[in-house]
Protein backbone atom coordinates (compact mmCIF):
# COMPACT_ATOMS: atom_id res chain seq x y z
CA UNK A 1 0.00 0.00 0.00
CA UNK A 2 1.09 3.59 -0.58
CA UNK A 3 0.71 4.60 3.08
CA UNK A 4 3.84 3.99 5.19
CA UNK A 5 2.28 2.94 8.48
CA UNK A 6 3.54 0.42 11.03
CA UNK A 7 1.80 -2.93 11.09
CA UNK A 8 -1.44 -2.22 12.90
CA UNK A 9 -3.92 -4.42 14.70
CA UNK A 10 -7.28 -3.35 13.27
CA UNK A 11 -10.81 -4.18 14.45
CA UNK A 12 -13.48 -3.94 11.74
CA UNK A 13 -17.11 -3.66 12.86
CA UNK A 14 -19.69 -4.74 10.28
CA UNK A 15 -22.86 -6.77 10.67
CA UNK A 16 -22.61 -8.66 7.37
CA UNK A 17 -19.20 -9.24 5.76
CA UNK A 18 -20.50 -10.40 2.38
CA UNK A 19 -20.48 -9.40 -1.29
CA UNK A 20 -24.24 -9.25 -1.79
CA UNK A 21 -24.64 -5.49 -2.24
CA UNK A 22 -22.72 -2.36 -3.12
CA UNK A 23 -22.14 -1.29 0.51
CA UNK A 24 -21.05 -4.78 1.53
CA UNK A 25 -18.74 -5.11 -1.47
CA UNK A 26 -17.18 -1.73 -0.65
CA UNK A 27 -16.35 -2.88 2.88
CA UNK A 28 -14.95 -6.22 1.75
CA UNK A 29 -12.72 -4.76 -0.97
CA UNK A 30 -11.26 -2.18 1.43
CA UNK A 31 -10.76 -4.66 4.28
CA UNK A 32 -9.10 -7.20 1.97
CA UNK A 33 -6.47 -4.64 1.04
CA UNK A 34 -5.93 -3.62 4.66
CA UNK A 35 -5.32 -7.27 5.53
CA UNK A 36 -2.45 -7.48 3.04
CA UNK A 37 -0.21 -5.45 5.37
CA UNK A 38 -2.00 -5.28 8.72
CA UNK A 39 -3.53 -7.66 11.25
CA UNK A 40 -7.28 -7.48 10.66
CA UNK A 41 -10.03 -8.79 12.95
CA UNK A 42 -13.62 -8.67 11.67
CA UNK A 43 -16.44 -8.49 14.23
CA UNK A 44 -19.68 -9.48 12.49
CA UNK A 45 -23.01 -11.29 12.73
CA UNK A 46 -22.21 -13.28 9.60
CA UNK A 47 -19.52 -13.55 6.97
CA UNK A 48 -18.68 -15.38 3.75
CA UNK A 49 -15.06 -14.97 2.72
CA UNK A 50 -12.71 -17.29 0.86
CA UNK A 51 -10.02 -14.86 -0.29
CA UNK A 52 -6.28 -15.36 0.27
CA UNK A 53 -5.89 -12.40 2.63
CA UNK A 54 -5.43 -13.44 6.29
CA UNK A 55 -8.24 -12.29 8.61
CA UNK A 56 -9.60 -13.36 11.97
CA UNK A 57 -13.37 -13.44 12.39
CA UNK A 58 -15.24 -12.89 15.65
CA UNK A 59 -18.91 -13.82 15.97
CA UNK A 60 -21.13 -11.08 17.38
CA UNK A 61 -24.39 -12.57 18.72
CA UNK A 62 -27.56 -11.67 16.82
CA UNK A 63 -30.28 -11.37 19.44
CA UNK A 64 -32.92 -10.51 16.83
CA UNK A 65 -33.22 -9.53 13.19
CA UNK A 66 -36.24 -7.28 13.63
CA UNK A 67 -36.77 -4.53 14.51
CA UNK A 68 -33.56 -3.23 12.96
CA UNK A 69 -32.99 -0.57 15.62
CA UNK A 70 -33.04 -3.17 18.41
CA UNK A 71 -30.57 -5.32 16.49
CA UNK A 72 -28.34 -2.27 16.02
CA UNK A 73 -28.33 -1.45 19.73
CA UNK A 74 -27.37 -5.01 20.63
CA UNK A 75 -24.69 -5.07 17.92
CA UNK A 76 -23.20 -1.86 19.30
CA UNK A 77 -23.25 -3.18 22.87
CA UNK A 78 -21.68 -6.56 22.06
CA UNK A 79 -19.02 -5.03 19.80
CA UNK A 80 -17.90 -2.59 22.48
CA UNK A 81 -17.36 -5.42 24.95
CA UNK A 82 -15.88 -7.85 22.39
CA UNK A 83 -13.31 -5.40 20.99
CA UNK A 84 -11.94 -4.06 24.27
CA UNK A 85 -8.72 -2.02 24.25
CA UNK A 86 -6.34 -4.36 22.43
CA UNK A 87 -6.55 -2.75 18.98
CA UNK A 88 -4.63 0.09 17.39
CA UNK A 89 -7.56 1.17 15.21
CA UNK A 90 -11.26 0.38 15.48
CA UNK A 91 -12.91 0.92 12.10
CA UNK A 92 -16.70 0.81 11.94
CA UNK A 93 -18.97 0.44 8.93
CA UNK A 94 -22.03 0.56 11.22
CA UNK A 95 -23.90 3.01 13.41
CA UNK A 96 -22.03 2.45 16.66
CA UNK A 97 -20.68 5.09 19.06
CA UNK A 98 -17.25 3.50 19.72
CA UNK A 99 -14.65 3.75 16.94
CA UNK A 100 -11.55 5.54 15.70
CA UNK A 101 -12.50 5.63 12.02
CA UNK A 102 -15.99 5.26 10.58
CA UNK A 103 -16.97 4.79 6.94
CA UNK A 104 -20.31 6.46 6.21
CA UNK A 105 -22.19 5.03 3.24
CA UNK A 106 -25.69 6.41 3.82
CA UNK A 107 -27.40 9.68 4.69
CA UNK A 108 -28.15 10.59 8.30
CA UNK A 109 -31.35 9.52 9.98
CA UNK A 110 -31.70 13.06 11.31
CA UNK A 111 -33.07 15.55 8.81
CA UNK A 112 -30.52 18.18 7.71
CA UNK A 113 -33.29 20.80 7.81
CA UNK A 114 -33.47 20.60 11.62
CA UNK A 115 -30.07 22.25 11.97
CA UNK A 116 -31.54 25.38 10.39
CA UNK A 117 -34.86 25.14 12.21
CA UNK A 118 -35.82 27.27 15.19
CA UNK A 119 -35.12 26.20 18.76
CA UNK A 120 -38.74 25.27 19.49
CA UNK A 121 -39.03 23.26 16.30
CA UNK A 122 -35.89 21.35 17.25
CA UNK A 123 -37.26 20.64 20.72
CA UNK A 124 -40.55 19.49 19.25
CA UNK A 125 -38.67 17.12 16.96
CA UNK A 126 -36.86 15.58 19.94
CA UNK A 127 -40.20 15.13 21.74
CA UNK A 128 -41.56 13.32 18.71
CA UNK A 129 -38.43 11.17 18.56
CA UNK A 130 -38.72 10.37 22.29
CA UNK A 131 -42.25 9.08 21.71
CA UNK A 132 -40.98 6.69 19.02
CA UNK A 133 -38.49 4.07 20.30
CA UNK A 134 -37.29 3.49 16.74
CA UNK A 135 -36.60 7.16 16.02
CA UNK A 136 -35.10 7.75 19.44
CA UNK A 137 -32.68 4.79 19.11
CA UNK A 138 -31.40 5.81 15.68
CA UNK A 139 -31.04 9.45 16.70
CA UNK A 140 -29.31 8.45 19.95
CA UNK A 141 -26.77 6.28 18.14
CA UNK A 142 -26.23 8.85 15.43
CA UNK A 143 -25.70 11.74 17.84
CA UNK A 144 -22.89 9.76 19.50
CA UNK A 145 -21.50 8.69 16.15
CA UNK A 146 -20.98 12.27 15.12
CA UNK A 147 -19.99 13.70 18.51
CA UNK A 148 -17.17 16.21 18.09
CA UNK A 149 -14.43 14.70 20.29
CA UNK A 150 -11.53 15.97 18.20
CA UNK A 151 -9.91 12.55 17.83
CA UNK A 152 -11.87 10.48 15.34
CA UNK A 153 -12.12 10.46 11.54
CA UNK A 154 -15.01 9.91 9.16
CA UNK A 155 -14.53 8.36 5.73
CA UNK A 156 -17.35 9.53 3.44
CA UNK A 157 -17.99 7.69 0.18
CA UNK A 158 -18.93 10.93 -1.63
CA UNK A 159 -19.20 14.68 -1.19
CA UNK A 160 -22.96 14.13 -1.06
CA UNK A 161 -22.59 12.01 2.09
CA UNK A 162 -20.07 14.37 3.67
CA UNK A 163 -22.31 17.39 3.12
CA UNK A 164 -25.29 15.54 4.58
CA UNK A 165 -23.36 14.79 7.80
CA UNK A 166 -22.13 18.37 8.02
CA UNK A 167 -25.62 19.77 7.43
CA UNK A 168 -26.95 17.61 10.26
CA UNK A 169 -24.11 17.78 12.80
CA UNK A 170 -21.86 20.66 11.78
CA UNK A 171 -18.56 18.76 11.80
CA UNK A 172 -15.62 20.62 10.18
CA UNK A 173 -13.81 19.47 7.05
CA UNK A 174 -10.79 18.17 8.99
CA UNK A 175 -12.92 15.34 10.35
CA UNK A 176 -13.41 13.86 6.88
CA UNK A 177 -11.65 11.86 4.20
CA UNK A 178 -13.30 11.09 0.87
CA UNK A 179 -12.96 7.52 -0.40
CA UNK A 180 -15.13 6.93 -3.44
CA UNK A 181 -16.27 3.50 -4.50
CA UNK A 182 -13.60 1.66 -6.50
CA UNK A 183 -13.94 -0.53 -9.55
CA UNK A 184 -12.30 -3.89 -10.14
CA UNK A 185 -11.54 -2.95 -13.74
CA UNK A 186 -9.81 -6.19 -14.86
CA UNK A 187 -12.74 -8.28 -13.61
CA UNK A 188 -15.42 -6.13 -15.25
CA UNK A 189 -13.39 -5.39 -18.38
CA UNK A 190 -12.72 -9.02 -19.29
CA UNK A 191 -13.02 -9.72 -22.99
CA UNK A 192 -15.80 -11.94 -24.35
CA UNK A 193 -15.95 -13.22 -27.89
CA UNK A 194 -18.74 -11.95 -30.17
CA UNK A 195 -20.26 -15.43 -30.13
CA UNK A 196 -20.27 -15.54 -26.32
CA UNK A 197 -22.05 -12.18 -26.18
CA UNK A 198 -24.53 -13.30 -28.81
CA UNK A 199 -25.26 -16.48 -26.84
CA UNK A 200 -25.81 -14.58 -23.57
CA UNK A 201 -28.16 -12.14 -25.29
CA UNK A 202 -30.10 -15.04 -26.77
CA UNK A 203 -30.38 -16.71 -23.35
CA UNK A 204 -31.88 -13.49 -21.97
CA UNK A 205 -34.32 -13.09 -24.86
CA UNK A 206 -32.46 -10.18 -26.47
CA UNK A 207 -32.34 -10.25 -30.25
CA UNK A 208 -29.37 -8.92 -32.29
CA UNK A 209 -31.46 -5.90 -33.32
CA UNK A 210 -32.58 -4.96 -29.80
CA UNK A 211 -31.04 -2.02 -27.96
CA UNK A 212 -30.39 -3.74 -24.63
CA UNK A 213 -30.86 -1.41 -21.64
CA UNK A 214 -29.58 -2.71 -18.28
CA UNK A 215 -30.83 -1.62 -14.85
CA UNK A 216 -29.14 -3.02 -11.72
CA UNK A 217 -30.51 -2.43 -8.23
CA UNK A 218 -32.19 -4.26 -5.38
CA UNK A 219 -34.47 -1.51 -4.04
CA UNK A 220 -36.45 -0.86 -7.20
CA UNK A 221 -38.38 2.16 -5.91
CA UNK A 222 -35.38 4.05 -4.51
CA UNK A 223 -33.34 3.21 -7.60
CA UNK A 224 -35.96 4.89 -9.81
CA UNK A 225 -37.57 1.98 -11.63
CA UNK A 226 -41.03 3.63 -11.63
CA UNK A 227 -39.84 6.60 -13.66
CA UNK A 228 -37.74 4.32 -15.87
CA UNK A 229 -40.78 2.22 -16.83
CA UNK A 230 -42.74 5.41 -17.49
CA UNK A 231 -39.88 6.73 -19.61
CA UNK A 232 -39.65 3.50 -21.56
CA UNK A 233 -43.37 3.72 -22.30
CA UNK A 234 -42.90 7.28 -23.61
CA UNK A 235 -39.99 6.41 -25.89
CA UNK A 236 -40.92 5.60 -29.49
CA UNK A 237 -40.70 1.87 -29.97
CA UNK A 238 -37.07 1.58 -31.08
CA UNK A 239 -36.68 -2.06 -30.10
CA UNK A 240 -35.51 -1.35 -26.57
CA UNK A 241 -35.19 -4.39 -24.33
CA UNK A 242 -34.97 -3.47 -20.65
CA UNK A 243 -33.09 -5.99 -18.48
CA UNK A 244 -33.79 -5.53 -14.76
CA UNK A 245 -31.31 -7.21 -12.41
CA UNK A 246 -32.05 -7.22 -8.69
CA UNK A 247 -34.31 -8.62 -6.01
CA UNK A 248 -36.74 -5.74 -5.85
CA UNK A 249 -36.62 -5.05 -2.13
CA UNK A 250 -39.79 -7.09 -1.57
CA UNK A 251 -41.56 -5.50 -4.56
CA UNK A 252 -40.51 -7.91 -7.31
CA UNK A 253 -44.01 -9.20 -8.13
CA UNK A 254 -45.49 -5.69 -7.93
CA UNK A 255 -43.12 -4.36 -10.59
CA UNK A 256 -43.67 -7.36 -12.86
CA UNK A 257 -47.40 -6.66 -12.68
CA UNK A 258 -46.82 -2.95 -13.25
CA UNK A 259 -44.82 -3.65 -16.42
CA UNK A 260 -47.62 -5.89 -17.69
CA UNK A 261 -50.27 -3.24 -16.93
CA UNK A 262 -48.21 -0.71 -18.87
CA UNK A 263 -48.09 -3.17 -21.78
CA UNK A 264 -44.32 -3.37 -21.51
CA UNK A 265 -44.17 -7.10 -20.89
CA UNK A 266 -42.59 -7.82 -24.27
CA UNK A 267 -39.91 -5.18 -23.72
CA UNK A 268 -38.89 -5.98 -20.15
CA UNK A 269 -37.00 -8.95 -18.70
CA UNK A 270 -36.77 -9.40 -14.92
CA UNK A 271 -33.55 -11.30 -14.22
CA UNK A 272 -33.84 -11.45 -10.41
CA UNK A 273 -30.69 -11.50 -8.30
CA UNK A 274 -27.65 -12.01 -10.55
CA UNK A 275 -24.54 -13.37 -8.86
CA UNK A 276 -22.20 -12.81 -11.81
CA UNK A 277 -23.38 -9.40 -12.99
CA UNK A 278 -19.98 -8.82 -14.64
CA UNK A 279 -21.12 -11.40 -17.22
CA UNK A 280 -24.18 -9.31 -18.08
CA UNK A 281 -22.63 -5.84 -18.46
CA UNK A 282 -20.89 -6.53 -21.82
CA UNK A 283 -24.12 -7.56 -23.57
CA UNK A 284 -25.83 -4.25 -22.70
CA UNK A 285 -25.88 -1.34 -25.14
CA UNK A 286 -26.97 1.12 -22.43
CA UNK A 287 -26.81 1.08 -18.65
CA UNK A 288 -29.29 3.27 -16.75
CA UNK A 289 -29.78 4.17 -13.08
CA UNK A 290 -32.31 6.98 -12.46
CA UNK A 291 -31.77 6.66 -8.71
CA UNK A 292 -33.59 8.99 -6.35
CA UNK A 293 -31.07 8.69 -3.50
CA UNK A 294 -27.70 6.93 -3.66
CA UNK A 295 -24.50 7.82 -1.74
CA UNK A 296 -22.09 6.32 -4.32
CA UNK A 297 -23.53 3.38 -6.27
CA UNK A 298 -21.10 0.85 -7.69
CA UNK A 299 -23.08 -0.53 -10.62
CA UNK A 300 -22.86 2.51 -12.96
CA UNK A 301 -19.08 2.61 -12.49
CA UNK A 302 -18.84 -1.12 -13.23
CA UNK A 303 -20.95 -0.63 -16.35
CA UNK A 304 -18.65 2.16 -17.53
CA UNK A 305 -15.62 -0.05 -16.89
CA UNK A 306 -17.24 -2.71 -19.06
CA UNK A 307 -17.55 -0.21 -21.91
CA UNK A 308 -21.30 0.42 -21.64
CA UNK A 309 -22.75 3.86 -22.39
CA UNK A 310 -24.25 5.00 -19.08
CA UNK A 311 -27.20 7.14 -18.02
CA UNK A 312 -27.50 8.04 -14.34
CA UNK A 313 -28.96 10.62 -11.99
CA UNK A 314 -27.04 13.83 -11.42
CA UNK A 315 -24.97 14.43 -8.29
CA UNK A 316 -27.91 15.93 -6.36
CA UNK A 317 -29.28 12.38 -6.21
CA UNK A 318 -26.24 10.22 -6.87
CA UNK A 319 -22.73 10.42 -5.38
CA UNK A 320 -21.15 8.54 -8.31
CA UNK A 321 -22.09 11.41 -10.63
CA UNK A 322 -19.56 13.58 -8.74
CA UNK A 323 -16.87 11.66 -10.60
CA UNK A 324 -18.24 12.56 -14.04
CA UNK A 325 -16.41 15.68 -15.22
CA UNK A 326 -16.41 15.83 -19.01
CA UNK A 327 -19.54 14.18 -20.29
CA UNK A 328 -18.44 10.58 -19.60
CA UNK A 329 -22.09 9.70 -18.88
CA UNK A 330 -25.53 11.17 -19.53
CA UNK A 331 -26.67 12.80 -16.27
CA UNK A 332 -30.37 13.14 -15.50
CA UNK A 333 -31.11 16.50 -13.88
CA UNK A 334 -34.47 15.17 -12.67
CA UNK A 335 -34.71 11.36 -12.42
CA UNK A 336 -38.40 11.71 -11.50
CA UNK A 337 -39.10 12.98 -15.04
CA UNK A 338 -40.05 10.14 -17.45
CA UNK A 339 -39.68 12.43 -20.47
CA UNK A 340 -36.06 13.24 -19.62
CA UNK A 341 -35.39 9.52 -19.28
CA UNK A 342 -37.07 8.81 -22.63
CA UNK A 343 -35.03 11.55 -24.31
CA UNK A 344 -31.78 10.16 -22.85
CA UNK A 345 -32.60 6.66 -24.11
CA UNK A 346 -33.43 7.95 -27.58
CA UNK A 347 -30.19 9.93 -27.70
CA UNK A 348 -28.24 6.71 -27.22
CA UNK A 349 -30.01 4.79 -29.97
CA UNK A 350 -27.38 6.39 -32.20
CA UNK A 351 -24.56 3.84 -32.09
CA UNK A 352 -21.93 6.47 -32.85
CA UNK A 353 -22.97 8.60 -29.87
CA UNK A 354 -23.23 5.50 -27.74
CA UNK A 355 -19.76 4.24 -28.60
CA UNK A 356 -18.15 7.64 -28.02
CA UNK A 357 -19.79 7.93 -24.58
CA UNK A 358 -18.81 4.36 -23.69
CA UNK A 359 -15.14 4.97 -24.49
CA UNK A 360 -15.03 8.20 -22.47
CA UNK A 361 -16.63 6.42 -19.52
CA UNK A 362 -14.21 3.52 -19.73
CA UNK A 363 -11.21 5.87 -19.64
CA UNK A 364 -12.65 7.72 -16.64
CA UNK A 365 -13.28 4.78 -14.33
CA UNK A 366 -9.80 3.33 -14.81
CA UNK A 367 -8.74 6.06 -12.36
CA UNK A 368 -10.99 4.74 -9.58
CA UNK A 369 -9.49 1.60 -8.11
CA UNK A 370 -10.09 -0.21 -4.82
CA UNK A 371 -6.41 0.35 -4.03
CA UNK A 372 -7.09 4.09 -4.13
CA UNK A 373 -10.13 3.66 -1.87
CA UNK A 374 -8.07 1.66 0.63
CA UNK A 375 -5.24 4.25 0.50
CA UNK A 376 -7.70 7.01 1.47
CA UNK A 377 -8.88 4.83 4.35
CA UNK A 378 -5.30 4.39 5.54
CA UNK A 379 -4.88 8.16 5.33
CA UNK A 380 -7.74 8.43 7.84
CA UNK A 381 -5.88 6.00 10.12
CA UNK A 382 -2.77 8.17 9.86
CA UNK A 383 -4.76 11.29 10.77
CA UNK A 384 -6.15 9.55 13.87
CA UNK A 385 -2.68 8.52 14.94
CA UNK A 386 -1.39 12.06 14.46
CA UNK A 387 -4.22 13.47 16.53
CA UNK A 388 -3.44 11.07 19.33
CA UNK A 389 0.25 11.98 19.12
CA UNK A 390 1.36 8.43 18.39
CA UNK A 391 2.39 8.52 14.73
CA UNK A 392 4.62 5.55 14.06
CA UNK A 393 3.60 3.91 17.35
CA UNK A 394 1.56 0.76 16.85
CA UNK A 395 -0.20 1.01 20.21
CA UNK A 396 -2.69 3.85 20.42
CA UNK A 397 -3.86 5.49 23.62
CA UNK A 398 -7.46 5.88 22.61
CA UNK A 399 -10.06 8.27 23.92
CA UNK A 400 -13.08 6.83 22.18
CA UNK A 401 -16.57 7.79 23.18
CA UNK A 402 -18.08 4.88 25.14
CA UNK A 403 -21.75 4.72 25.92
CA UNK A 404 -23.65 2.24 28.06
CA UNK A 405 -26.88 1.01 26.55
Amino acid sequence: MAESLPRLKIAVLIKRFLRTGGAEKYAMEVVRRLAMEHEVHVFAHEWVFNGPEPMTFHKIPRVCRKPAWVNQLFFSYFCRHAVGDGFDVVHSFEKVPTFDVMTVQSPCFKSPYLKRAGRWQQRLDWVRAALSPRKFAWRWLEARQFADDGMRMIVAVSEKVKKNVQDCYGLPDEYFRLAYTGVDVPKVERESSPQELKDIRAQLGVSPDDVAVLFVGTEFKRKGLDALLDGLALAPRARFMLLIAGGGGGKFDYYKSLADKMKLGAEVRFLGLVQDIERIYPIADIYILPTLADPCPLAPLEAMAAGVATIMSASEYNGSAELVRNGEAVLLSDPHDPQEIADALMKLTDSRVRNELAEKGRRLVRQFTWDKTAAETLAAYRAVMQRKGVQGQPSLERSRVSCEI
